[in-house]
């Protein structure tokens, strides 16, 4: 028996990469008040082999309370047997011991690959085009004899922008007219002509290192590499994982954003203790099933926070959204300010200058609502 026991962020990092467990054993403890479980349930469930068993642990009283900052073994069990619908099945519920143990039914995600560019059909934008289908051409996963296809998504009028990349198939997608870019359409259309297990979304304006998809898990949900981006100082983290409570129809946000320019993606996993987490809709990767089950939403377009929107329905259906801090590609446009100081000077401007920023809107909301226009 190959046995693993999860207790903490670290055991985590370590059970990412593990495949073919038998047993795993989740103690819940440290895990919980960190919004970490959820990485702990998926990370286990996919290093087992189809037929091992997990274990979750839980110390917490079996009670209905629904405070603050306090987590019953009845949210254990609602999160567990949801989190765990598609890929395991009950085996036995001990709620005296606070005990879940289950069996991982899901087979092994198959290879293969498809990797789809959204493109506006632009001629300025060839040249960027062109850099990401090199990129992409350079990825081993994509090649026709390991099961990969690259596609790119764009107007009826410029299928000749694939002019000399014979191996790239072109997906014929005109948007609606009007003031409104409909991408998420777009995006759903491109992943469904796909036909790959696993499929890479992206922008032309993004690059990939040649190695990006060795380094992305075999199994996964909704996944981003590290984006980087030349700023003043040199390359430095873009947009590709953040947190932030934005995005729930009607509900105004309350948490302070964050992201990976505020933190280090070797310890990412500190960062989901601060909000709701979400990718950047300029690069993300998901498996297709999971798609089927949670498709972005077609009315909602470009520049309307899109990319939260999906990744909080994606939340609350129970799936991981999560990033491979070892696959790195570039942003060849960057819509982010930076100042050419050291990595660790900027991380501290910037978490000072969203202190102050947060600071200013709390005192702004305080007031208003004393003056009675809120």
């Amino acid at each position: 028996m190959t046995e693993f026991v999860v207790s903490g962020r670290e055991d985590l990092y370590r059970l990412k990469g593990m495949r073919g467990l038998s047993r795993v054993v989740i103690h819940t403890q440290r895990l919980v008040y960190r919004n970490l479980l959820m990485h702990a349930l998926k990370y286990g469930v996919w290093a087992l082999e189809p037929g091992g068993t997990l274990l979750v642990r839980d110390r917490s009283p079996n009670v209905f309370d629904l405070w603050p900052r306090f987590v019953s073994f009845k949210l254990i069990r609602q999160w567990t047997y949801k989190a765990l619908a598609q890929d395991a099945a009950p085996v036995r519920l001990d709620t005296t011991a606070g005990e879940i143990e289950m069996v991982r039914t899901r087979p092994l995600t198959p290879a293969g690959w498809g990797a789809g560019v959204v493109f506006s059909g632009q001629e300025a934008e060839l040249p960027r085009l062109r850099a990401c289908l090199d990129s992409l051409l350079r990825q081993p996963e994509l090649l026709p004899e390991n099961g990969g296809e690259i596609m790119v998504s764009g107007p009826a009028g410029a299928a000749g922008c694939l002019e000399g990349y014979p191996q790239v198939r072109y997906h014929v997608h005109d948007l609606p007219p009007g003031p409104r870019v409909m991408i998420c359409q777009k995006k759903n259309a491109l992943i469904r002509a796909l036909r790959g297990p696993r499929v890479a979304i992206m922008h032309s304006r993004i690059t990939l290192a040649p190695d990006t998809l060795r380094h992305v898990p075999e199994e996964f949900e909704i996944i981003t590499p590290r984006v980087l981006s030349q700023g003043a100082g040199g390359m430095e983290d873009y947009l590709s994982l953040g947190v932030h409570d934005s995005g729930m129809a009607g509900y105004a946000p309350r948490l302070t954003p964050s992201s990976l320019r505020r933190g280090t993606p070797e310890q990412y996993l500190d960062l989901y203790d601060q909000g709701y987490p979400y990718v950047d809709g300029g690069l993300f990767m998901v498996r297709k099933d999971v798609h089927a089950r949670c498709p972005l939403n077609d009315d909602i377009a470009w520049d309307e926070a899109e990319d939260l929107e999906w990744c909080n329905r994606a939340l609350a259906a129970g799936l991981l959204i999560d990033l491979a801090p070892g696959a790195s590609a570039v942003s060849e446009v960057s819509k982010l300010r930076s100042l050419p100081l050291p990595p660790r000077v900027m991380r501290w401007v910037r978490d000072a200058k969203f202190t102050a920023f947060a600071g200013r809107h709390r005192l702004r909301d305080q007031a208003e609502r004393w003056m009675g226009r809120r």
